[in-house]
């Protein structure tokens, strides 16, 4: 039962069209909110199909340097992510570099479960989330969003999942 529910939601969350209204939701707010501040965001998505559905439709609306996905793959994966997203320690240190610089066009490091915990950008103040999250593991993924930046008062979480019931009984 459990299987089948998460199947359904799969399907619901990863729905091209919820994407590309999430994605210009995200890019909207972003450049009214974020963007005008010096600061970045991390869009949290449901697997790593759904990082990729997030960068493509992010490549539409943005510049292609203002995104990269940060993902672990996986044996079965499609060979064409492998040569896209695949990267050594060093290259994904350079990217996260470029990702903490205010002046680098990279603005949107999109994730699945890489960089939630222990991801250290001050830089970093909106979160979008689109993917279920619990207990621990949200709250440290949200933490990311609040550490101290000069001009930064805050960090933003943006929720596209329905995930607040949990922030209250995980805490």
């Amino acid at each position: 039962n459990l299987a089948k529910q998460a199947a359904k939601l799969a399907v619901l969350v990863k729905n091209p069209e919820r994407v590309r209204t999430i994605t210009a939701d995200i890019v909207q707010h972003y450049q009214d909110k974020i963007e005008p501040n010096g600061f970045k965001a991390q869009i949290v998505t449901f697997d790593r199909e759904s990082c990729v559905t997030y960068k493509q439709a992010l490549d539409q609306v943005l510049p292609p340097e203002a995104s990269e996905i940060v993902m672990s793959l996986a044996q079965g994966d499609p060979a064409e992510w492998r040569t896209r997203y695949e990267r050594s320690k060093d290259d994904e240190e350079k990217l996260l570099d470029r990702f903490r610089d205010p002046l680098d066009p990279l603005k949107f490091l999109i994730v699945t479960a890489r960089l939630l915990t222990g991801f250290d950008a001050p830089i970093l103040q909106a979160m979008y989330l689109d993917k279920p999250m619990k207990e621990h593991n949200l709250l440290q993924a949200i933490c990311r969003t609040n550490r101290p930046f000069p001009g930064k008062t805050h960090g933003l979480i943006v929720d596209y999942i329905g995930i607040f019931d949990d922030v209250a009984r995980a805490l």
